[in-house]
């Protein structure tokens, strides 16, 4: 049996159980990043230049991390490519957002 062209191909898919995981994952990491973050922000000590610098990291990463729970939040979102590309968002913001955190650590400790 040969394919009709005139068919559009199927678009590959994950198991919505998977899906459902990364849901869960992506949630959860974006509560640690705005809890630390509000925990940080209301902090009583004056504010550098590196605070600065770290909270535009901050605010980036988890504006990308929101995108991505946005996005897999979509019904479409269980097609492959969809899929990759929320996965992709969310772990370059959690890439932002750590380098925002260890800038947080690294000038805490040195200012101790």
């Amino acid at each position: 049996m040969e394919h009709d062209p005139n068919l559009p191909v199927p678009t590959p898919r994950i198991d919505s159980a998977f899906r459902n995981g990364s849901l869960t994952a992506i949630g959860i990491i974006l509560g640690f990043s705005l809890g630390f973050t509000a925990q940080w922000a209301t902090d009583d000590s004056p504010w550098i230049l590196s605070d600065y610098v770290a909270a535009v990291a901050l605010t980036i990463g988890i504006v990308l991390q929101i995108k991505a729970l946005a996005e897999m939040l979509e019904v479409h979102s269980l097609e492959i490519p969809v899929y990759n590309r929320a996965k992709n968002r969310f772990m370059s913001g959690l890439l932002v957002t750590a380098f925002g955190i260890g800038m947080v650590i690294v000038v805490n400790a040195a200012t101790a």
